[in-house]
């Protein structure tokens, strides 16, 4: 029996695919004291809304975080979507990009203009 996308209930449906790969970023937050934080992480799992990475420092379920991708050095704000489980002093926690940016996970910087060429 095959299953088509459009029947499982929307709770199980993914906007975008998902990808396992290992992506260093950096997690810029506020905390409730209203000190800066930044930690120096991973992904674990990314698309084109978001990822799941792995936090040490205490977050929220709908609290606005930056996250930089430490390859490009770009830098977007996301909403924590949900909090998994936690291992080691670590959370797994899906972070939800606030405007989609479907090429955040590139592997490096976009390459600049080309030089015209020459006649």
């Amino acid at each position: 029996m095959s299953t088509h996308l459009d029947d499982l209930p929307p709770q199980n449906r993914r906007r975008s695919k998902r990808v396992h790969v290992r992506i260093p970023v950096l997690v810029r937050l506020q905390d409730p004291k209203k000190n800066s934080v930044e930690e120096k992480t991973h992904t674990i799992i990314v698309n084109s809304h978001g990822a799941l990475i792995l936090l040490a420092t205490k977050v929220n379920v709908q609290q606005i975080i930056h996250i930089e991708n430490v390859n490009t050095k770009e830098e977007l704000l996301c909403r924590v979507a949900c909090l998994g489980s936690s291992f080691m002093g670590k959370t797994q926690v899906a972070i939800e990009f606030i405007m989609p940016a479907p090429q955040f996970w590139r592997d490096r910087p976009a390459a600049s203009d080309p030089a015209p060429a020459r006649r």
